[in-house]
């Protein structure tokens, strides 16, 4: 896959909530999560461990009320995608997010992800 052919679907697959499906499909296996500003997951190695971060998220969540997946700019090796969400937590609280997310491609597959926000 191009690195135009790997934004496309990933941006297909994010807008559909398939999560799951972004990794197993466009992941390397020893794909690098980035997350310099959580206190929980700043850093997190291989694919397997980056699903595990997000269902250990997902455990906290009631429900989706707004999610917006932009379209994805490709820049050589690199992919970045505007992402908003609102989330209404199990613990009655609302949260928002407001980022870009940077993914670095090599060779058809997603070797990391960086969350700005």
């Amino acid at each position: 896959m191009t690195n135009q052919e790997v934004a496309n679907r990933l941006v297909v697959l994010l807008r559909e909530g398939k999560f799951n499906d972004v990794y197993d499909e466009l992941f390397h296996p020893d794909a690098h999560h980035i997350e310099p500003q959580s206190h929980y997951f700043a850093d997190v190695k291989g694919v397997e461990a980056i699903k595990a971060k997000d269902a250990a998220m997902g455990e906290h969540l009631a429900g989706v009320e707004f999610m917006d997946i932009g379209n994805a700019v490709v820049a050589s090796k690199h992919i970045a995608i505007p992402y908003k969400l609102t989330a209404n937590l199990k613990d009655g609280k609302q949260m928002m997010l407001d980022e870009i997310i940077v993914y670095e491609v090599a060779d058809g597959k997603i070797l990391s992800e960086q969350f700005f926000y």
